[in-house]
């Protein structure tokens, strides 16, 4: 059976909207990457779409920008376009415009399916290289790779899945201490030094959405990112 091509939008295409952009199209969809232009990506219909993922970094306009989103999507009386947001886990952190962010997507369209993203790491970004030599606070990491990040939003897309929020990190995780240290010695940078002090993060679980999506990791240790 021929899979039927479906019509895909990213607003944000940066470390990941790129790489998306890059498999679904192997995969034989159309991609359309969004600029901060919405009248123009309106009238050239990119928004009149199966799926939309907002996946831009948080900024002044950032809300702005995602309500505009919301109300291109429903200009749209055809399509029932799947809405996917991509979030931080530093929601739990209480920070106020990750949570403002994801409020305004459930009140435009309470389908939206958020993901709350760890750590996005992998390829280049290599955990303990940005702070070689300086001091930091150990904790448990919350990671996530960015291939899975990427397969992950192809089965939401594939599923239909709607109305979910879901906390993406790699099933296996360890120390910041454990996986600077281990990066140091593997790519030859400066060793990152650790104070006494613990943070306070907490430890996240990807259960719900393996169940739900029936999704298996490519990398489920974080010690393996990098191999």
């Amino acid at each position: 059976m021929t899979k039927k091509k479906k019509k895909i939008a990213i607003l944000g295409c940066g470390w990941v909207g790129n790489a998306l952009k890059e498999k679904l199209e192997l995969a034989g969809d159309e991609v359309n990457c969004l600029s901060r232009d919405i009248n123009m990506d309106t009238l050239v219909g990119f928004y009149a779409c199966d799926a939309l993922i907002i996946a831009i970094p948080p900024s002044d306009e950032y809300l702005d920008v995602i309500e505009d989103a919301y109300f291109s999507v429903s200009l749209n009386e055809v399509l029932d376009t799947q809405m996917i947001f991509l979030s931080s886990t530093s929601f739990y952190d209480d920070n106020e415009l990750i949570k403002e962010a994801e409020e305004l997507a459930k009140i435009k369209y309470p389908d939206t399916v958020i993901l709350r993203l760890g750590g996005l790491m992998g390829y280049d970004r290599i955990a303990g290289k940005y702070t070689a030599g300086k001091t930091v606070d150990d904790g448990v990491t919350n990671y996530v790779h960015r291939d899975d990040v990427v397969g992950i939003i192809e089965r939401v897309i594939e599923t239909r899945v709607k109305d979910k929020i879901f906390n993406v990190v790699a099933p296996k995780q360890t120390t910041k201490k454990e996986i600077y240290t281990q990066n140091a010695k593997q790519f030859d940078f400066e060793e990152t030094h650790f104070s006494e002090n613990l943070s306070k993060n907490k430890s996240f679980s990807p259960e719900i959405l393996c169940d739900v999506l029936g999704y298996e990791f490519k990398k489920e240790d974080v010690k393996d990112f990098w191999n």
